[in-house]
Parts: structure tokens; C-alpha cells; sequence
């Protein structure tokens, strides 16, 4: 069914093995998918100016991928406007580098369309290398739930009932398919009509929080976005970045900035004052803890904000 063709678009930054990995994995989910939908399934790898021989490995190694190179590190918002572009299928499916498929991924996420036409864009399960469930989807933020969040309010059993939680951390919030308000971009797939009515992502945030921001603008547009666990893939969580867990912290904090003045400008200062009360807060805890390399994030944290 030509209407069902995909391009899958993965971005590459120094993870040569784990790119190679991804990439094997997905050329068995690929020829599964073309076998059974009878559609077309192109691949294209953005390398953004990798220094570990990431270019000549995967021209030598994976000649059916389309290889695109950039001679800096765009980031991952630009990198992927860059790929979307160039993409020509009506399905598209943003593939990190650190997430290795299964067979039937990518025809359980395409077949998914099909029986919901409900869904205009959708994530995968997330699972961690050893098998567990990685959170990875949520309801869009807004200044009451990040409010919760950087006090650790959400985190209080009764108060999470009644929070609507942009990192929800109860597992019946993943156990079924179901609507949410973003997804992360470590398996994200959608209709090409998306990205041709909404545009891609906001290329001002260059990583972390532009999934989120994005997911936004999709859902200000009507376009239903759906959690999918039936699609279940495995996420090197942390690889694609290096597993600098303090960075992607701060990122998130940055993107959290960023997102609060551009689509909720006017609570932006009272909730400036809230974030750094939680910080504070987090730091002496930490410290008192004698956790000070979290301490110390969350100093940093402060200069971020």
C-alpha cells in the first residue's frame, strides 16, 4: 500500500556503534514491514560533524541508507528540520540512534494508522536495556504542573491523584494505547501533513524540550497524539547524548524556559520565582544527603533559569 511508505530519519553524533547497532535492527524491521504492507521504507542518517569515523562506517557498512552530513552539530531540532525536508514519504518516523527496533516495530506503528484513524502521530513503549519500562510520554506542561514538579509535589501519592503530570511516573499511565500530549522523540512517528500544516521543530531549543514544544503546536492544530505500547522498542536512554545526565537535566531546564515564555509568556515570573525555590530546595537536600554532585546541578540549575 503506497500510502503507507515511510521515511525514517535518524540523526548520528558519535555513536558509531550504536548507530550500526540501530541500523541493523532496523533493517530487519524495515524488510518486515515492506514484506507485509507491501510499501517503500527509506532510511536517512543526519551525522552531525562526528570526530569517530561515523561518516566513512556507515557509507561502507550501510550503502542503502541515504547519508546526510553536516559539518557541524546542528543539534537535534535543526538536524531533523534538515531531514524532513529532504524526506518523501506521507509516514515519518524520527529513530534516535540509540534505540534498536523489533521486527514488527515499524508494522505495528504503520498498521496502527490504519485501525486509528484517530491517530495522527504516535510513540512507542520504551524499554531501558534491561527490560524495564522507560517513562516516556506525558501531558504537555503548563505552569500548575511545573509548579508540582520542580517542588517534588507530584512525586506525594495523594497529590499525584489529582495532578496532571508532565512526567507521569504511574505505570498504568503506560500499561495501554491512549491519547497524550507529547511523546519523546526517540521513536516518533506521524503523518507528513503535520509537519506540512504545523512546520517542524523550533530550531531555537537545540536539545531536550523540543519534542515537547513541538508536540504543542501539533496539538494547538486539532492532530490527536497517541502512546502506543503494542509498538515496543529498546532505548539506550542516555547514549545519544553520551550518558550526561547532568547536561540533559539543564537542557531540560533551558527548554522549560524557553517553552514557558513563548507559549505562556505572562505566568513566566511567578513561575521564574517558583523554579528557584524548588531548586534551593533541591540543593539543600542533596547536601544534606552529601549527594553533592546532584547539588551541584542544581546549583547550576539556578544560572540556567
Amino acid at each position: 500500500m503506497s500510502n503507507l511508505n515511510l521515511s525514517v530519519i535518524i540523526l548520528s553524533y558519535n555513536t558509531k556503534d550504536i548507530t550500526g547497532r540501530c541500523l541493523d535492527k532496523l533493517k530487519i524491521s524495515k524488510s518486515y514491514c515492506e514484506k507485509r504492507l507491501g510499501n517503500k521504507v527509506e532510511v536517512m542518517v543526519l551525522d552531525n560533524a562526528s570526530s569517530d569515523g561515523s561518516v566513512g562506517f556507515i557509507k561502507l557498512e550501510y550503502p542503502w541508507v541515504k547519508l546526510i552530513i553536516s559539518k557541524e552539530n546542528l543539534g537535534f531540532g535543526k538536524g531533523n528540520n534538515v531531514c524532513l525536508r529532504q524526506s518523501k514519504y506521507p509516514y515519518i518516523l524520527l529513530l534516535n540512534s540509540d534505540v534498536y527496533v523489533e521486527e514488527e516495530s515499524l508494522y505495528k506503528a504503520l498498521a496502527y494508522f490504519r485501525v486509528n484513524l484517530n491517530c495522527d502521530s504516535l510513540g512507542a513503549r520504551l524499554n531501558y536495556a534491561n527490560g524495564e519500562l522507560q517513562p516516556s510520554c506525558g501531558n504537555l506542561p503548563t505552569p500548575l504542573n511545573i509548579f508540582f514538579w520542580i517542588l517534588g509535589l507530584s512525586l506525594i501519592p495523594f497529590v499525584r491523584r489529582f495532578v496532571i503530570s508532565f512526567h507521569p511516573r504511574d505505570r498504568k499511565f503506560f500499561s495501554k494505547a491512549h491519547q497524550v500530549g507529547w511523546v519523546m522523540g526517540a521513536f516518533f512517528m506521524l503523518k507528513r501533513e503535520i509537519y506540512s500544516k504545523v512546520g517542524g521543530f523550533d530550531e531555537n531549543l537545540f536539545m531536550h524540550m523540543e519534542e515537547v514544544e513541538w508536540c504543542k503546536r501539533i496539538k494547538d492544530q486539532g492532530y490527536k497524539i497517541w502512546y502506543v505500547p503494542q509498538v515496543s522498542v529498546v532505548h539506550l536512554h542516555g547514549a545519544s547524548t553520551n550518558f550526561d545526565l547532568s547536561s540533559s537535566f539543564l537542557n531540560e531546564l533551558k527548554g522549560i524556559k524557553y517553552y514557558l515564555i513563548k507559549h505562556y509568556r505572562y505566568f513566566y515570573f511567578p513561575i521564574k520565582l517558583v523554579l528557584i525555590i524548588g531548586l534551593v530546595l533541591r540543593i539543600i537536600a542533596f547536601s544534606l544527603f552529601a549527594k553533592t554532585k546532584r547539588a551541584k546541578i542544581y546549583m547550576e540549575g539556578l544560572r540556567v533559569i
